[in-house]
């Protein structure tokens, strides 16, 4: 049988993966977003910098759990603890942006689509969560978890990425 060090080096190619795209994804995402500093900057713009912030967490926090899962011949707690850790302050910093972006109105996002933008981060760590509890647990069967996982925030962040690039050039108020 597979010992747990085993199972997560079978991950390698994929959190390498996802890793580089991450990381490639935020440095454009900072490019971009230097290139338009006085708007993001703007104090009108507080749910474009939200948008940015949002799109910035989603993707740090895949480069943050590709990193734990590289890391040569992990063991349950070396993995589970930092996943926890990790998924439990994302977690709380979503659901405080979303309170933050209900009590505001935005000029972009609808009650409908503000829920959206932040439910599917929510339940992406939410399921983290949960995994995170399995691995502690030393099972390695909520791991498949992670594929949906990664995909849905990779797609999310993308399309964030792409409305504050579309919103970045739009006519400014005031």
């Amino acid at each position: 049988m597979d010992t747990f060090a085993q199972v997560i080096e079978g991950w390698h190619d994929f959190y390498m993966m996802i890793g580089a795209a991450a990381s490639t994804l935020v440095g454009l995402l900072f490019v971009s977003l230097s290139l338009n500093v006085k708007v993001i900057t703007h104090k009108a713009n507080a749910d474009l910098r939200m948008l940015a912030a949002q799109t910035f967490v989603s993707f740090i926090c895949l480069i943050m759990f590709a990193v734990l899962f590289l890391i040569p011949d992990q063991g349950p707690l070396g993995l589970g603890l930092p996943m926890l850790g990790i998924d439990l302050t994302v977690l709380c910093a979503t659901a405080q942006q979303f309170w933050k972006a209900r009590r505001k109105q935005s000029r972009f996002w609808r009650r409908g689509h503000l829920a959206l933008r932040f439910a599917i981060p929510a339940i992406c760590f939410v399921t983290v969560l949960i995994v995170a509890v399995t691995v502690l647990l030393g099972r390695t069967g909520g791991l498949y978890w992670f594929v949906p996982v990664t995909m849905l925030l990779i797609w999310d962040a993308s399309l964030n990425a792409w409305d504050l690039l579309l919103r970045l050039y739009e006519p400014q108020e005031g």
